[in-house]
């Protein structure tokens, strides 16, 4: 796991998303990027006209947008899922797809599940439909969670559940 992620992350820190800021899939897909913390370059061409430029060097019709450009690989009309299925972060591209517990919802509940039941030794899977954190990830401040008394911010949060869920190989 650490490996694919150390891969992801050497892969990703090239990956350059163009796209209108007044596009509602642009936005989709940099909410994803965001929250599952993918490094990710955003260029706008509502607001800087040399990218037009660029997406014609690149052989790019503006129709085409959203567009993600990772090294040599150009992925037209993007949607987030065809991002996440291209980066390897999809239940197809596990390597084993049977599991003892899946999870629905990847929020505090459903990480604190992932941490008890794949500590116990069940194989475990986390299904969220955005990203790890669900609504918790995004909060600023959460201060009614039990352990942190003066609160903590919900990426925060929800990043330290990750890493023990993963700890225990959680997937």
């Amino acid at each position: 796991m650490a490996r694919r992620a150390l891969l992801l992350r050497s892969a990703a820190a090239s990956l350059r998303l163009v796209g209108s800021g007044f596009s509602s899939e642009t936005r989709r897909i940099r909410e994803y990027l965001t929250r599952s913390r993918v490094p990710h370059e955003w260029l706008n061409p509502d607001e800087d006209p040399s990218i037009e430029a660029l997406l014609q060097t690149s052989g790019v019709d503006p129709g085409e947008l959203p567009v993600v450009c990772t090294g040599e690989t150009v992925l037209r009309r993007v949607t987030a899922g065809s991002l996440a299925e291209y980066l390897g972060l999809t239940v197809a591209n596990l390597p084993s797809r049977i599991f003892d517990l899946v999870i629905a919802g990847g929020g505090p509940a459903g990480l604190a599940a992932a941490v008890y039941g794949a500590s116990e030794g069940l194989r475990t899977l986390v299904l969220d439909m955005v990203a790890v954190g669900g609504q918790a990830g995004s909060s600023s401040r959460i201060e009614n969670y039990l352990g942190f008394p003066t609160g903590i911010s919900g990426d925060e949060l929800t990043q330290r559940a990750l890493v023990q869920a993963e700890k225990f190989g959680a997937r």
